[in-house]
């Protein structure tokens, strides 16, 4: 295959991921409107039609943006460039399966740290703040982000093909399990949790409602371990950095975490939100 043939499959699978995820919630959810103060995770606020233009149209950009960087990636690889990435079985199945897992850990590991760094103040007012104004995210704004974000993330996920030995196939399952867990955890929809290692799409929304808190990209470990998960009695917002939180006053112990696999009252209050996306600037 060509690269040009590499570049239109991945830009086929890119934004046939997009938009077919992202369309599917729209079609279901966002278009009927009906009874949102069952589904929605805010069901009082709505984007407004001008950030949803905006947010569709830089996301699909970056969508292409990087389908085309991973085209021409996947060319390098199938051509014979140097990279760890392997097509046969010559490491076996458990290998491929064990170096395939190592890498998704890793890797999201990596995000979260990625993400929590551009929560800085500078880099949160220079590059991170762009994916913020969108206080009551749809799918569509998993990749509505600064360029640079964008790059940063890919990088991430780049760089361990040149080193770590991984099956094409598990890199693959990797990728799109990435994708796909992002337009989930941006749809605004009370999905719930369908394995135990993921936390719902609440988790995330919390994240675009109090803005410093709730980093994790796929996986809820990484927030438990370094203390981000949101915790009940807690004031965040977007000038409370360091995902912690500010005290409401003495604490004697940490108040507990929000038990995010307890699906939202219908109709009941998302809690503290802060201005509106068309605010932000």
């Amino acid at each position: 295959m060509t690269l040009a043939g590499y570049v239109a499959v991945a830009l086929a699978g890119g934004l046939g991921m997009y938009f077919g995820i992202g369309g599917l919630l729209e079609w279901r959810y966002y278009r009927r409107r009906a009874d949102a103060a069952r589904w929605k995770l805010q069901p009082t606020r709505w984007p407004s039609p001008r950030a949803r233009r905006r947010e569709i149209a830089l996301g699909a950009a970056n969508m292409t943006l990087a389908s085309v960087a991973s085209g021409v990636l996947a060319h390098h690889i199938a051509t014979g460039g140097a990279s760890s990435v392997y097509w046969d079985d010559r490491h076996g199945v458990a290998f491929s399966i064990a170096t395939a897992l190592v890498y998704f850990v890793a890797t999201d590991g990596l995000l979260y740290g990625a993400h929590r760094l551009l929560h800085r103040r500078a880099l949160f007012r220079w590059i991170h703040r762009v994916h913020h104004r969108w206080t009551s995210p749809t799918a569509f704004t998993a990749a509505a982000m600064h360029p640079l974000e964008l790059a940063l993330y890919q990088g991430i996920m780049i760089a361990p093909l040149f080193f770590w030995p991984i099956h094409a196939a598990g890199l693959a399952a990797v990728l799109v399990y990435h994708n796909a867990i992002a337009l989930l955890d941006h749809s605004g929809v009370d999905l719930g949790a369908v394995v135990p290692w993921q936390p719902p799409p609440r988790f995330h929304d919390d994240h675009h409602v109090h803005f410093h808190v709730n980093y994790g990209q796929t996986l809820g470990v990484w927030d438990r371990l370094f203390g981000t998960w949101r915790r009940a009695g807690r004031v965040y917002g977007e000038h409370v950095f360091g995902g912690r939180g500010a005290a409401l006053g003495p604490e004697a112990a940490p108040p507990p975490r929000i038990d995010y696999r307890r699906r939202r009252r219908a109709g009941a209050a998302p809690g503290a939100e802060p201005r509106d996306a068309e605010e932000l600037g």
